[in-house]
């Protein structure tokens, strides 16, 4: 299962694996795909991380688009799990900065092929209630830490359609997978603590709402 990572305050990780993340988002930064390349190949998970704390969102696809990167090297982050629909702090997509900026050979790699076609609407619909979902379970945790939310967009680029999302002083965190139903599409979403007993819940959330359907697990 992918995993959503949601810290957005350093201090966070340990300090082996931030300086880990500074190195990658530095090399991205600078347009040096050999330092990039190489740290996505040594932690995969990285391949979508944005720099803890920064203020532009941007992931290292975000930064190929910026500095026109080699085609080779746009492929080999998207074969690595780079998330295409993954967008920055002021919405854009990597294709949209491709665009803007007229990077006309890098505008077919980066174009959005979503395995699992849902309306934008709905998209955007269904992520209004999951972050409503997560700020009032995490709160009542007691999390303090900044976060930054799951964007559901990713989920229709994966083959199996599910985040993991572990909350920094939850003892736990949230399950959020894609699913079809005979009334369209819903997140099947499962949260809890560990350390809190009976703890888990689970929601389904509809471009209409968000219920509760599973509770003391």
């Amino acid at each position: 299962m992918a995993e959503w990572d949601g810290a957005g305050e350093r201090g966070l990780y340990h300090e082996e694996h931030q300086a880990e993340r500074d190195r990658l988002s530095d090399a991205a930064h600078r347009g040096d795909w050999t330092g990039v390349l190489a740290a996505v190949e040594k932690w995969a998970s990285l391949v979508n991380a944005r720099r803890v704390g920064g203020r532009s969102g941007w992931a290292p696809l975000h930064q190929a688009a910026w500095h026109d990167a080699p085609i080779e090297v746009v492929e080999r982050l998207l074969e690595a799990g780079a998330w295409r629909t993954l967008r920055s702090a002021d919405g854009e997509r990597p294709v949209d900065l491709a665009t803007r900026l007229g990077r006309e050979t890098l505008l077919p790699l980066l174009e959005p092929a979503p395995l699992h076609p849902v309306r934008e609407v709905d998209l955007r619909a269904m992520q209004h209630f999951l972050h409503a979902l997560i700020r009032v379970r995490t709160e009542s945790f007691g999390v303090t830490a900044a976060l930054v939310l799951p964007q559901v967009s990713v989920l229709t680029e994966l083959s199996d359609p599910a985040l993991g999302f572990t909350v920094p002083g939850m003892y736990g965190g949230f399950t959020i997978r894609l699913e079809e139903g005979q009334s369209g599409w819903h997140l099947a979403v499962q949260s809890h603590c560990r350390i809190v007993g009976y703890s888990g819940r689970t929601h389904h959330i509809t471009p209409d709402g968000c219920a509760l359907v599973e509770s003391g697990w």
